[in-house]
């Protein structure tokens, strides 16, 4: 079995359309963004949960350990809306990084707005990381098997396919990423080319503004990875049923 087949018999991908699901992801990203990397965002302290604003138009995708259930990563997409509060009307990039946007044309505010979204949020927990393969990890030998840790190295090519696929299901092609600079590069090697629209900006870390389009994404992937994304698509087709671009976002529930 190939690393791409063992980290599907490994892993699953589960749009968060619960409060319970919701809550999980919450809590990963709190165990990541707050607890280990401290970076300054909302929070609820007493229930270990990180989430924003954002989160109540967002979709969410959770990635699990399918014979343990424990959650390995998660991302979601943030519509613009067209409609309601003007906190949501914009991307978390405009509102905290607008200034650093440079490019001429690959610019929200030349963008259709019913057409941009934002990917954010990604996450993937310290137990699944590519560190857990090592020898010495204390997790890697009491939880999972060798031939387990191999697909551990493709949890954020999978996240970000995950992405992909959800943002081509809300009909939002036009996507923007705040990274930090190798990010790109290693997606870059698996058929992800982001073009870079803004400068260096400090936001939890040193990170530039990306664009790519959705359409473009997919035709450019390897076949190996487009067959593993078709497989993520129709997964994520079964649980959403399409959802329209205008109801792009999922309530929260907190």
């Amino acid at each position: 079995m190939n690393a791409l087949d063992r980290f599907e018999a490994t892993f699953a991908f589960q749009l968060a359309t619960t409060p319970t699901l919701r809550k999980r992801a919450y809590a990963l990203r709190h165990a990541v963004f707050r607890r280990e990397l401290d970076y300054r965002m909302h929070e609820d302290p007493d229930a270990h949960l990180e989430y924003d604003d954002h989160d109540t138009a967002s979709l969410i995708v959770l990635l699990e350990h399918r014979a343990s259930g424990i959650p390995a990563g998660c991302v979601r997409l943030v519509p613009s809306l067209t409609d309601g509060p003007d906190a949501l009307r914009r991307l978390p990039l405009e509102a905290h990084c607008r200034d650093s946007l440079t490019h001429p044309t690959l610019h929200p505010e030349r963008l259709p707005r019913e057409r941009l979204c934002e990917i954010s949020r990604l996450a993937i927990s310290p137990t699944f990381r590519h560190r857990a393969e090592t020898p010495g990890h204390p997790d890697a030998p009491s939880l999972f098997p060798p031939e387990e840790r191999a697909g551990f190295a493709l949890i954020g090519v999978g996240l970000f396919l995950a992405a992909t696929a959800l943002v081509g299901l809300a009909g939002r092609h036009h996507v923007f990423a705040m990274m930090q600079h190798r990010l790109p590069r290693r997606l870059a090697i698996h058929g992800l080319r982001f073009t870079c629209v803004g400068e260096p900006v400090t936001f939890h870390g040193l990170r530039r503004a990306y664009y790519i389009d959705q359409r473009q994404a997919v035709t450019e992937l390897p076949p190996e990875l487009r067959a593993l994304y078709s497989r993520i698509e129709a997964t994520l087709t079964h649980q959403t049923r399409v959802p329209a671009p205008h109801r792009a976002g999922l309530s929260s529930e907190i």
